[in-house]
């Protein structure tokens, strides 16, 4: 039984495809339309999917589609006319219409019209439902506690539900706009001169600069934390209006927002960053001990776009609330087409679990011909190496900066070691130089590590693996030199730690580079530069390599090189 899961009713327009319950392919619209958090209907994404398992549409059973199209529809419908000319707005209202069956206009139209070409026909699954599936069905756990938060969907920003073997139940949620802890965040960041959604990472990065006590006061006025674990937003302050967000009276209360000619890093915007961080992690942390005490379980499951906030992962997991906590890797909406499509196996057709997601990497791979051929009409030199993750290995430990492309590509906003750019984390001028001269980004904003499972406790405080780099801890004590690059101004570090098992190439690099220096670290960040989404071809990873500063790139079984003196 094949089951095609499609998110296309928000950013990350996804999809995937589930054999007997099994995944066998996941990966996310901007991959390929090059539209970081792309809202285009995911066709390509779709017609990935079906051509890794070899079949066409006609060979599907059912389609699982994340959200309520006509409840999303009803809900935006006041402020239908007021956006109707914003061309994001155009864009979601088609996708809404498309996954309905009624949009005819599309290019592919001869093979997604009527109920979209699929014998099986169509099968909604509500938003937080969607993120509630992605969260356990596909953990290590029987049985946890679950929760979803984020901005919103289908009228809700926060659920907690309790999963037990197949079956999960909702137990609370808490309705949008008052109660919703993305939607808050996203106004800190507006007031800081970022984009919604698109920038909370650098909200998160920026608030290790400030001090949240600084304006702790001008928050109270903002949110109570309540029984039940809610959360209750003053929306004198976080006005909504219908298809769009406003914070302007939040803004007010906070002082003049910053100008794009500002640095970030003044005073008054970190500590507002710091601040409304501070109060994140709060509210997290009262949900997550809510859900303790409603589920009784001592497992955590955790997904929606709020579950990306590594350093609030980080206080939920040292709290010792749960023995153990699993956060899944594409935590934002593009989860959805996961969840969607777990949800009808388990609850349509009553299918068993029998698969537990222990890596990300289930995008496109290329094979050696495939890039030889590609290096061949860029009229590239090239060389053939028989060890690529020895010879990388060597490379960055010679303070090279490499660009990493490997294998199948990893799901999600991370790099997790097939498409990643490396480089010795032992020196501090590293982070400032990639920044600058390869990601063409802010210069506050932080790296993350990669370590060998078994190496990162000498370096890092952490007591569980981290695979999928969604756990803020600390850098220990006296291990500060041997990793400046990638520690943070607050002494933290967002760890991802790789197994053989889930990454025998990326694994051996990483050992390589602890045998040439003593330290089983590299710096690793997305192989892309600012704006962009993560390369996913060859053609891509080339365009890449020549626009930035990169020294190398190891490409399947092939080394390029700009050469260094």
């Amino acid at each position: 039984m094949y089951i095609l899961g499609v998110n296309a009713a928000s950013h990350n327009s996804a999809a995937c495809l589930l054999k007997d319950g099994v995944l066998l392919a996941f990966v996310e619209e901007e991959r390929f339309d090059r539209i970081k958090y792309s809202m285009a209907f995911p066709i390509q994404a779709i017609e990935y999917c079906l051509s890794h398992a070899g079949i066409g549409m006609e060979d599907v059973n059912a389609v699982a589609v994340a959200g309520i199209p006509r409840r999303e529809i009803m809900l935006s419908a006041a402020g239908w006319f007021r956006h109707m000319f914003r061309p994001w707005y155009r864009l979601w209202l088609r996708n809404q219409i498309m996954v309905t069956g009624l949009y005819k206009g599309h290019r592919q139209k001869s093979r997604l019209k009527g109920r979209m070409g699929f014998p099986g026909g169509l099968r909604y699954v509500e938003h937080h439902d969607c993120h509630a599936s992605s969260a356990f069905h596909i953990s290590p756990f029987e049985e946890a506690a679950v929760l979803t938060v984020d901005a919103q969907g289908d009228g809700l920003a926060t659920a907690i539900y309790r999963g037990e073997g197949a079956n999960l139940k909702r137990l609370e949620s808490y309705r949008f706009p008052e109660t919703s802890i993305g939607h808050f965040y996203d106004c800190v960041g507006e007031y800081l001169g970022f984009r919604p959604v698109q920038d909370a990472g650098k909200t998160m990065g920026l608030s290790s600069y400030g001090d949240p006590g600084v304006l702790g006061s001008k928050f109270e006025k903002l949110a109570v934390l309540g029984p039940r674990g809610r959360v209750t937003f003053n929306l004198d302050f976080m006005k909504h209006e219908a298809a769009g967000r406003s914070c302007r009276n939040f803004i007010r209360e906070l002082g003049e927002p910053r100008k794009p000619d500002e640095s970030p890093t003044e005073e008054r915007f970190a500590h507002a960053a710091a601040a409304g961080q501070d109060f994140l992690e709060k509210a997290i942390l009262h949900l997550a001990e809510y859900a303790r005490k409603l589920t009784g379980s001592k497992n955590l499951c955790i997904a929606g776009g709020v579950g990306l906030n590594s350093v609030a992962n980080g206080i939920v997991v040292r709290s010792g609330l749960f023995e153990d906590v699993w956060i899944q890797p594409s935590a934002n909406d593009g989860g959805l087409a996961l969840g969607a499509a777990f949800s009808v196996w388990h609850g349509d057709f009553g299918g068993a679990r029998n698969f537990t997601m222990e890596h990300a990497y289930y995008g496109p791979g290329y094979t050696d011909e495939r890039i030889r051929e590609v290096l061949e009409v860029s009229k590239l030199p090239f060389t053939k190496i028989d060890d690529p993750a020895t010879f990388a290995g060597d490379l960055v430990a010679q303070d090279r900066i490499v660009g990493w492309f490997q294998g199948r590509m990893e799901a999600g906003p991370r790099a997790l070691g097939n498409r990643s750019i490396l480089v010795n984390p032992k020196r501090a001028e590293m982070k400032d130089i990639v920044n600058r001269y390869v990601k063409h980004r802010e210069s506050f904003r932080p790296f993350a590590p990669s370590a060998t499972e078994e190496g990162a406790g000498e370096f890092f405080d952490i007591d569980r693996p981290s695979p999928y780099m969604l756990i803020i801890c600390d850098v220990k004590k006296g291990r500060e030199d041997s990793v400046a690059a990638i520690r943070h101004v607050d002494g933290t570090a967002r760890l991802q730690s790789v197994t053989a098992a889930q990454n025998p190439g990326y694994h051996k690099l990483i050992s390589r580079v602890g045998e040439k220096t003593g330290i089983p670290v590299v710096l690793n960040t997305s192989f892309n530069i600012r704006g962009e989404p993560i390369v996913t071809t060859p053609e891509h990873a080339v365009r890449c390599f020549f626009s930035t500063g990169l020294d190398d790139l190891v490409i399947g079984s092939y080394h390029v090189t700009k050469g260094r003196d």
